[in-house]
């Protein structure tokens, strides 16, 4: 599976290609505001799993 990591007001995004990877991520952005996280399905479709993952922010990089 693949996320889509978007911060800085949606002009930066990382990419993550495992829940691990991702949960790796959202540590090295903790200085960032991150705006979305969207899971990007095989088909190419996406969806936001923002609220799934807000426990792993910090409070201060939340939007």
């Amino acid at each position: 599976m693949t996320y889509k990591i978007e911060y800085s007001g949606g002009h930066c995004k990382n990419y993550a290609h495992s829940r691990e990877d991702l949960l790796e991520w959202l540590t090295v952005l903790e200085d960032e505001i991150i705006s979305d996280i969207r899971k990007i399905h095989k088909d190419g479709t996406s969806t936001s799993v923002l609220e799934r993952y807000k426990k792993y922010i910090k409070a201060g990089n939340r939007k």
